[in-house]
């Protein structure tokens, strides 16, 4: 299982209505094309301004570092900017 945590910055937004606009595309986007679970984590009272936690599980390491990579890909590729970002990955035994 992979954990990915970003902080995200909107500039050009106005009002918390725009960047829910944009958290309920990334949910949607994170959560159909990658299988990932998401929250937003932090600054939920700042319109320019989001800190988001998504995870995803795989059957193997490779696959999930692959998915993994996309899903950052797409972060880094839209009209928001990404101020950070964390991944952890955590192996299951079982």
């Amino acid at each position: 299982m992979g954990v990915v945590r970003a902080e995200l910055h909107f500039p050009a937004n106005g009002s918390l209505k725009d960047k829910r606009t944009y958290l309920r595309s990334m949910r949607a986007k994170l959560t159909r094309s990658f299988g990932a679970t998401f929250a937003e984590v932090g600054y939920q009272d700042l319109w320019q301004r989001a800190d988001v936690v998504f995870a995803i599980a795989a059957s193997g390491l490779s696959g999930l570092e692959a998915v993994l990579d996309e899903a950052e890909t797409y972060l880094g590729s839209q009209d928001w900017e990404l101020v950070s970002l964390a991944r952890e990955v955590y192996e299951v035994d079982g």
